[in-house]
This record gives C-alpha cells, structure tokens and sequence, in this order.
C-alpha cells in the first residue's frame, strides 16, 4: 500500500496491487484444476483404434494403452514395462479384490513390478479414498471408457472381468487369471519368472 503526502492510501495503486494479486490466484487455481482434472480413464493406442484388433490374448503382442489415474497423471503401458505388469480388474464391493491388495503390496515390494489397479466403478473420489486408505502406491484407474469398440476397456477387449493380466517386458501377455482366487498362482509364476530372469 503507498501512502500520499496527505497520509491517505492511494486507492489507484492498492486497485492495482488488488487486481494482480487475484489474477494471479485465478489463474494458479485454474492450472491447478486443469492438472486435476483430467478424466481417469484407458484410451487405446492408434492401432486399436484403427482395426479394433485388441492383442489381449495369452502369448500376443499387447498394444500401448494410454491412460490417465485418478491422480491426474499420464501414463502408458510400454512405459511401464521394463519390467513385468499386473493388471488388477477389480470392483469397489468385492471383498475378495480388498483382500488380495495384501498380496499384491508384497508382490510390488518383493519383485520390484509394475502394478496398475483397474476399477470397473466409476468412483474416482471413492477410488482415490480407497488408495490412500489401503497404501496401494500403483496406478489406479476406472475402466469408464467407450473407445473400445464402444465398450468399456475389460468388454472392449474380449477379457470380461478377469482378475488380473500378467504382463512381460517383451510386451506380451504371459498368462491371464479370471478369478481373484489366482491370486496364488499368480505369485507362483513371478517367482518362477524372477528365478529365470
């Protein structure tokens, strides 16, 4: 604030002094919302796209996914994979899903692996409470896109629900469980993976 010569503030000054400061607030709060705001979903890569040819089969090539967690990051797939990747299908009420974030806590920090949670609810808010609650340190998404043939990511690429998808650094699916009971032979083959690799 100036002060005059009369002792009197010069309202021109505090105006404009008052004006920056909410311009620039306005404006850290928007970039703030721009960044977290992005939509968590799975969108498929240019060749999907194009042919509808999804690659999600046991011994197949897997094609880019790119996607965005309910963080706001963006990812994609063959970033993730210099090391294997385990996709979890799971949904907010399956006590069986609650129950295998314990194993799969253990699989991440024993085999150092990539891990991306896909919820098919789509609960962002409830999602990222679930996360923090549960210390899931991965990326979480929501399968909420229509991209895929018009259907979600898990319909879209002729996977149903499974439980989770194992995989490999060389960009192919090395097995597919379609119960949360795999959650057992899942460890199994990693171990027997790292012990190969």
């Amino acid at each position: 604030m100036r002060i005059n010569k009369t002792g009197n503030f010069n309202p021109i000054f505090s105006l404009s002094n008052f004006l920056f400061l909410a311009f620039l607030v306005f404006g850290l709060q928007s970039l703030s919302a721009q960044s977290s705001n992005l939509k968590p979903n799975i969108a498929p890569d240019e060749f999907t796209a194009k042919s509808g040819n999804t690659g999600w089969q046991e011994g197949k090539t897997v094609p880019n996914l790119k996607f965005n967690d309910i963080n706001g990051k963006k990812s994609e797939l063959y970033s993730l994979l210099e090391k294997p990747v385990i996709f979890e299908f799971y949904t907010l009420d399956c006590k069986a899903c609650t129950a295998n974030k314990k194993y799969l806590k253990a699989f991440f920090k024993q085999f150092n692996i990539n891990i991306v949670g896909i919820c098919t609810d789509e609960y962002p808010n409830q999602i990222r409470k679930m996360t923090r609650e549960q210390g899931l340190h991965w990326a979480n998404i929501y399968d909420d896109s229509k991209k895929f043939s018009g259907k979600t990511f898990a319909k879209g690429s002729g996977l149903g629900d499974p439980a989770f998808v194992l995989i490999l650094p060389d960009k192919t699916v090395s097995k597919i469980y379609n119960s949360p009971a795999d959650v057992k032979k899942l460890g199994v083959d990693l171990q027997m993976y790292f012990s190969n690799n």
